[in-house]
């Protein structure tokens, strides 16, 4: 005798009542995460970054690419107004400190890349002194369009020396970098590193840097636990008078063992 078939219906959804979904969850995606409108991760990326140096105006404009898997990037930025005034490398740690939404943490998904994912994303405020008492502020916002990540970003140098090294070009590299991150609370986190660049003359031209992240949403509880968060970061750059393609590697950890 042929056995009467189940109902495709009601098998199914008392499954699900019993499936306790929690458990398939890796530990770093919050109900929070789960229970909204859930974005990818980043692959592509657009900048317009603008301001001035010394009074002197710049606008760029460019398209990069990422893989949010691990931290590296890449972008090429054309400027709108001719000849940079200045050192080209002087914007490294703007573009490339500026997309946070690549770098994963070492059990998951980073704040920053959560930020994404959910929609209620977050913003930078940059500031840096550097040793001939010139300094520096940057602001960053950004907007998502799926995988696609649109960075504004302003920059105002102030207090450079006319012969000094960033007014008359002579940087020649950026050292690879170290930054320390904590969480003074669920919303913030504040990093702090010392950026220093070598120069034509052979010597090292240094900053102090701290950024604040403001997150429109608590981080999760998992993420404040684990502080500080350390994040190595590599950069290199190619450029010209109007143009400059950079690429960037990093790394995060909380423990070298």
């Amino acid at each position: 005798m042929a056995q009467k078939a189940t109902s495709p219906s009601r098998a199914p959804r008392a499954l699900w009542k019993r499936f306790d979904r929690s458990r398939c969850l890796p530990k770093w995606l919050s109900e929070t995460t789960l229970n909204t409108s859930i974005m990818p991760l980043p692959t592509t990326h657009e900048l317009h970054i603008f301001g001035s140096f010394n009074g002197v105006e710049f606008d760029m404009v460019g398209r990069g690419i990422g893989n949010p898997n691990d931290g590296y990037e890449e972008l090429n930025l054309k400027s709108t107004k001719g000849a940079l005034k200045f050192s080209p490398w002087i914007l490294v740690p703007q573009i490339g400190y500026g997309f946070h939404q690549y770098l994963p943490y070492p059990d998951g998904m980073s704040p920053f890349q959560a930020a994404m994912q959910d929609g209620s994303g977050y913003q930078v405020h940059r500031t840096m002194q550097f040793e001939d008492g010139a300094s520096l502020t940057a602001h960053f916002r950004y907007t998502y369009e799926g995988s696609h990540i649109k960075g504004e970003f302003q920059v105002i140098g102030t207090g450079f020396p006319a012969d000094g090294p960033v007014m008359t070009n002579k940087l020649t590299a950026a050292d690879w970098c170290v930054v320390k991150m904590v969480y003074p609370n669920d919303k913030t986190i504040l990093s702090t590193f010392d950026w220093t660049y070598t120069t034509t003359e052979g010597k090292r031209y240094q900053s102090t840097v701290r950024t604040n992240y403001t997150f429109a949403k608590p981080m999760a509880a998992n993420i404040l636990q684990k502080q500080p968060m350390f994040v190595f970061r590599k950069t290199e750059l190619q450029h010209s008078k109007t143009e400059l393609t950079f690429k960037e590697w990093q790394k995060a950890f909380t423990d070298v063992m």
